[in-house]
């Protein structure tokens, strides 16, 4: 068995002192890019792999991240993962789960900081999180008072998705729109970003808002699939739904095929549109109409916001820009 590389392999390689080492790999203190990139290839090079055990112990830093989703099939999380594997953070993905004792959990888990991309918690809990000295970076969906400083947004801009999507359909001549949130979307809270700008843009266009197209039942896909049948085929012909705007495309590609087997043509006899842009939009036939977004400049939107947070910075809120990418299903 060859010899163990060491920190001091590295600044020798590098050509720089054992210290600066440590501050590239922990992003700690600034280092000049020319340096930064000379240790990069020094710990390729040499195929270094930090103790992250002893690391930890040093720093009081466990360099793990929790991101709490909703939904575990969030396939676009992966770039921000990798980012943070490479600055020495292992990601563990955690299914959220209501009340306090979840809440514990993440306090107590040593997660040094968290992605929150679950809306199921009040600011009171999202504080208490923040307070035990574990920031956040909030993928905001609704709105919230008195968030601790170290609770930070980086969101694509829903609202404008929601908007441009609503315009777009009512312009392809729909003014029935069925709404329908992601997965285990709580909307028992105060109405979060994606329900406003639906019902603004309806009546934008000069259309009423009703209720009874919003998918109220959203904690599984069956209770999904149960509200579009009684609003596309339930209903008489001039109550029925002729399109339909989903939270996610994993929403989307189900409510599709569902409304294929029962006959449906699509776009003619319903519109849908998914959000993410996610893999999924291409492999569903038609091919998905979504709302999208750049997966590489939110992931690094995520992870500089993050380690910024962790260095006890507090860097502003952003919200991505977003675009309508029109395919065959709408």
């Amino acid at each position: 068995m060859g010899k163990k590389v060491t920190r001091n392999d590295v600044a020798r390689l590098a050509g720089v002192s054992p210290a600066v080492v440590s501050y590239v790999i922990n992003q700690t203190k600034f280092v000049s890019e020319e340096k930064t990139r000379a240790v990069r290839r020094a710990i390729e090079e040499l195929q270094y792999r930090p103790n992250l055990y002893a690391r930890s112990l040093k720093t009081n830093r466990s360099m793990q991240i929790a991101f709490v989703c909703d939904n575990l099939r969030n396939d676009w999380l992966e770039i921000a993962e990798k980012k943070l594997f490479d600055a020495g953070y292992f990601v563990s993905h955690c299914y959220s789960r209501d009340g306090d004792d979840f809440i514990q959990m993440l306090i107590t888990g040593r997660f040094d900081g968290v992605f929150m991309l679950s809306n199921r918690y009040t600011a009171q809990q999202l504080n208490q999180i923040a307070e035990a000295g574990i920031p956040i970076v909030l993928y905001q969906t609704r709105e919230y008072r008195d968030l601790a400083p170290n609770i930070v947004t980086v969101v694509p801009d829903i609202r404008s998705g929601i908007t441009k999507t609503i315009n777009y359909l009512v312009f392809r001549g729909h003014q029935r729109i069925l709404f329908v949130p992601p997965l285990r979307y709580n909307l028992s809270m105060e109405r979060g970003f994606r329900e406003r700008a639906y019902q603004a843009a309806m009546e934008a266009n000069g259309l009423v808002y009703d209720e009874r197209y919003v998918c109220k039942q959203d904690e599984t896909i069956e209770a999904v699939l149960a509200h579009v049948f009684d609003m596309v085929f339930s209903k008489s012909q001039s109550e029925r739904a002729t399109a339909v705007v989903a939270g996610t495309d994993y929403i989307a590609a189900y409510i599709l095929q569902y409304v294929k087997k029962l006959g449906m043509k699509i776009p003619e006899d319903l519109a849908i549109v998914g959000m993410d842009n996610t893999y999924i939009a291409e492999m569903v036939s038609p091919t998905l109409t979504s709302i999208d977004f750049s997966k590489e400049e939110f992931s690094t939107l995520l992870v500089n916001t993050l380690l910024a947070l962790l260095r006890g910075e507090t860097p502003p809120d952003q919200y991505i820009p977003v675009s309508l990418c029109v395919r065959e299903s709408a």
